[in-house]
């Protein structure tokens, strides 16, 4: 007796919420480059009140301003990635599209960008405290590897995913695991940096960068030579190694270059190392969007062989 994989049932069409789900991403990604750009400034003050901005939705230093322009459309920003999580939630909920775990993960990545809102709100009203913008900062990662997740649990290649034959169930899921929990630490322990300006915390990140390369690769060696027959684990393997190494070589950039006096208002007069700093922020976002990515196709490439998966 011999089997043959076969694609799963048949869903209604995902193709729509799959779109949808990449502009939450496309606008995620914006918006935390906006927040990037606005902490590498010194402009998270730039409006004192919250959700309104001096009081309106579009006031005039918004359009006149530097700071104001960054926070303000950081805001806008912001929202607009509230909405359209809204709207993938509903889609999916209404529409019965995608399985009962992806339209419970909408919902869960819906309340989370609220959450995240509350959290950069009351980071305003607080004044800026430690606390508040590091947890903002990470909230935004996690965001970002959330609708990726959503993204992917809409496409064909999770549905029609096989599970491997040539290793145990579950290979190769703990270190992916590891790769993302060490990412989130990384996260956290930059956003104390940035947020505090303490210098240990800035080489408890610098030193916890190798500890991330290492793991990670590791964990992209695993995937490949294990697991490597699965679609799309070789492409997102090399993409994030290739970012661990840009990474890497853009954090000693932004060491060299970062303003000794943390975030501070001055420093919107240089907005090139605000970019650079900015840019840092963003290809760490991607990298926890992309570990996350392989975490879950690794756990889909890994479960236990059910009926639906081959035939006689």
């Amino acid at each position: 007796m011999t089997s043959t994989t076969v694609p799963l049932a048949a869903t209604p069409s995902t193709r729509g919420p799959f779109r949808l789900a990449i502009g939450v991403l496309a606008v995620t990604a914006l918006t935390v480059v906006k927040g990037a750009m606005t902490t590498s400034t010194g402009s998270g003050l730039a409006f004192r009140d919250w959700p309104t901005s001096d009081g309106g939705f579009m006031p005039e230093r918004s359009l006149t301003t530097v700071p104001g322009f960054l926070e303000h459309f950081h805001r806008l920003a912001g929202g607009t990635v509230g909405l359209l999580s809204l709207a993938l939630a509903l889609w999916l909920h209404f529409g019965r599209l995608g399985d009962r775990r992806v339209r419970a993960c909408a919902w869960f990545g819906g309340c989370f960008v609220l959450a995240q809102g509350l959290v950069g709100g009351t980071h305003v009203l607080k004044g800026l405290p430690v606390l508040t913008g590091v947890v903002h900062a990470t909230f935004a990662q996690l965001i970002f590897a959330t609708f990726a997740w959503i993204a992917y649990q809409l496409t064909d290649r999770h549905r029609t995913t096989a599970p491997v034959t040539t290793a145990a169930p579950g290979a190769g899921r703990r270190i992916a695991m590891t790769a993302l929990a060490i990412l989130v630490v990384q996260t956290v322990f930059g956003a104390v940096a940035r947020h505090s300006n303490s210098a240990h915390a800035l080489w408890t990140h610098v030193g916890n960068s190798f500890v991330v390369f290492v793991i990670g690769t590791i964990a992209t060696a695993f995937a490949t030579g294990k697991l490597g027959q699965i679609p799309g684990i070789r492409p997102l393997a090399n993409w994030i190694v290739g970012l661990l190494v840009l990474q890497i070589a853009l954090g000693f950039v932004v060491l060299a270059i970062r303003p000794a006096q943390g975030k501070q208002p001055e420093n919107v007069a240089n907005l090139t190392t605000a970019s650079v700093i900015s840019l840092h922020v963003l290809i760490g976002a991607s990298l926890t969007m992309l570990v996350a990515l392989l975490a879950a196709h690794v756990f889909r490439g890994t479960r236990r062989a059910g009926p639906q998966d081959a035939v006689a």
